[in-house]
Order: structure tokens, then sequence, then C-alpha cells
């Protein structure tokens, strides 16, 4: 039963880490046609219908309102402005970089998230985790190697796609700090069906449907795996959660940049015309592996009870 309950944790957590890997390549098709708002817009509504249809199904425990509320509907609200602006944001910085570079960028944001938790939530910081942080700056260091003056353009091109995405791992960080929280008082599917709704009816007035109208068909199908991957990888990475300890998802789940890397070299073989190469050399191979060591020794930090550096008591 042990073995079964691990090897699910383990398939659910690598689906995560497919579907995520594979989300901005099929982004960089889409964002050609329809901006950022409309395809997170379109994203979240998706998502939130089929948690509406699909939730009130399921056994989840209803959040403990009452004295708390307010404190809730707080929590929510700053929950819902960090997930929705990583969206927008990720997927903005999608125009600008390529599809590795937007998730190595990305995996900033287990390192904020980190730090979050140490100040706010009062969790230890271990050494192994200072490592960590140590060698994801390493790699990021070695992945832009050839791009190292384009990072320092903020306002346009490179620097401005990266100034995006480290602006999306810090909202998402946010998002993360602030779910921690509300996971004591609702059930995880309860929370994602509020974000969901709240981000969707927010983006409304900013989205622009007819633009979908101006999509071919390979642009739809990209557009439509979106879409998809909203729902499958959220709902892999809650079930991974829910069998399998956090730390050994977290870890899984660092190999996400690696996929990215794998299947645009892929799709670019197949459909050179449609999936254009990604300028690499071996040294920023080579930082991707750094980058996802990195963010491996920060996710494992919470297994290694003694070697606690830091504590809040």
């Amino acid at each position: 039963m042990q073995l079964g309950t691990q090897l699910k944790g383990l398939l659910l957590a690598l689906t995560t880490a497919l579907f995520w890997g594979t989300l901005p390549i099929a982004l960089k098709q889409v964002v050609t046609t329809v901006d950022p708002m409309t395809i997170v817009w379109l994203r979240f509504s998706t998502g939130a219908l089929w948690l509406w249809v699909w939730l009130p199904r399921t056994g989840a425990r209803r959040p403990r309102f009452g004295v708390y509320e307010r404190r809730i509907i707080l929590l929510l609200g700053i929950a819902a402005a960090g997930l929705g602006g990583n969206f927008v944001l990720f997927n903005a910085s999608v125009a600008y970089l390529s599809a590795s570079a937007t998730q190595i960028i990305a995996q900033a944001g287990p390192m904020l998230l980190m730090l979050g938790s140490v100040v706010v939530l009062r969790e230890p910081l271990r050494r192994i985790q200072v490592s960590g942080v140590a060698t994801l700056l390493l790699g990021f260091g070695l992945f832009f190697n050839e791009r190292l003056a384009d990072l320092l353009r903020f306002r346009e091109g490179y620097g401005l796609g990266l100034a995006l995405g480290l602006t999306a791992a810090v909202v998402w960080a946010v998002y993360g700090v602030t779910q921690k929280i509300l996971l004591r008082e609702m059930a995880p599917p309860r929370i994602m069906r509020a974000l969901y709704t709240v981000c969707a009816l927010a983006l409304t007035p900013f989205a622009a449907p007819q633009s979908l109208l101006r999509l071919d068909a390979l642009q739809s199908i990209c557009l439509a795996y979106c879409c998809l991957n909203t729902l499958v990888a959220y709902g892999a990475f809650s079930r991974a959660m829910a069998c399998w300890h956090t730390a050994k998802v977290s870890a899984v789940i660092t190999l996400t940049p690696l996929f990215t890397l794998v299947f645009a070299k892929l799709f670019h073989l197949l459909g050179p015309a449609f999936f254009p190469a990604d300028p690499l050399n071996w040294l920023s191979y080579g930082g991707a592996l750094v980058v996802v060591c990195g963010a491996g020794l920060i996710a494992v930090g919470p297994l290694l009870h003694p070697l606690a550096l830091f504590h809040h008591r």
C-alpha cells in the first residue's frame, strides 16, 4: 500500500512537471496573436467552470467562516491577486523570452516562497536551502551567460522579459505564502475554485475575446492545450500533495525546466518552421542543470530536520 501511494505521488508530480514544462512552448505560439490578459482570462474561466461543475460532487470540507470570515476573504483576495498576477506576467514574459528562459526564471519562485515562509510563517531555514539559493543564483548566471548585457535593459526585449518573469516569481511567492495560511481553513479544491472565479471575473473587463477569432489551427490547438494544462497540472499537483510528502513533490517539480528544454528541442526538430531553435550554448545547458539542482536543494530542505540553520520561536 505504501509503495503504491509513493508511486502514485511520483507519477502525479511528474505529470505536473510535464504539463508545466510544455506550457510556455504552447503559449509562445499564442501570444503573437492574442494578448496575455485574454489568454489568462480564458484559462481561469475554463478552470473555474470545471471546478464549479466538479467540486460540489466531492466531499471537500467547507471553509470555517464565522469570526474568521473577513480574514479569509482578505486572504483569498491577496492570493487571487498573486495568482492572477503571476499568470498574466508569466504569459507576458513569454513574448520576449524563449520557453526555456521563462521556465528558468520561474525557478526564482520557490526560492522566494521559501524566504517568505521563513519571514511570515516562521518556518526554519536550513543550511542545505541556503546552499540551494547560492546554487540557483550561480545557475542563473551560467544559463544567461550570452545575454548578460541584454538583461540590464529592463525596458526592452530580453531585459523586459526577464523583469516580467522575475515579477511573476515574486507575486507567485506572495500567492504561495497566502495559500499556506488558507490551507488551515479551507480544502485545496475550494481554494482553487474561489481563486479561479475571482481571477476570471477580475480579468473580464480587460479581455478581448474577439481576438481569439484570429487564431489559426495550430494556435487554436495550443490555446486549448493551455486551458487543459490549467486543469490537469493543478489537479495533479493537488492530488500529489495529498498523497505524498510536500518536499518530495516540490523536488520532482523542479525538473520542469528540463522538460521544457527537451520538448522545445523535440518540437523544433519536428516543425522548425513553427518552433524556432532555442539559441543556447553548452554553458547555458549546464546552467539549466545547476538551476534545477539549486531548486531541488531548496525543495528537500524540509526533509532534513536536524540541519536547521535558523528557526523562529
